[in-house]
């Protein structure tokens, strides 16, 4: 997908719409959840609208309990243009029985 300069976002818009600070954005981008983005000529970050689906997508992920790693692993998948449905299924079935295995502990 090509984008206009017009459709990039500086990173401010993107946090405000992802609902995340932009130093989030920023560890985002060093730990490999968010590629590195354009650069404007004044070195402004300079996002695809993209960004903030997969923004909030971490996020999203993190609320479910995924750690960042394995939500890395999720959107590595995607980015190398695998379905990642078997990992999710996998990481969904792991952290089942680890909450499974928490309820039956506290209730014993």
């Amino acid at each position: 997908m090509t984008c206009g300069n017009e459709d990039l976002l500086k990173i401010g818009s993107v946090a405000k719409a992802a609902g995340v600070g932009v130093q989030t954005l920023h560890f985002y981008e060093r730990s490999g959840l968010l590629p590195k983005p354009k650069r404007s000529a004044a070195n402004y970050r300079l996002y695809a609208p993209e960004a903030v689906r997969r923004v909030r997508f971490i996020k999203k992920a993190q609320a479910l309990g995924l750690t960042l790693e394995e939500t890395k692993q999720i959107l590595d998948l995607k980015d190398h243009g695998r379905e990642p449905c078997r990992k999710v299924a996998e990481l969904g079935e792991k952290h089942l029985t680890l909450y499974l295995a928490r309820g039956s502990s506290v209730s014993a």
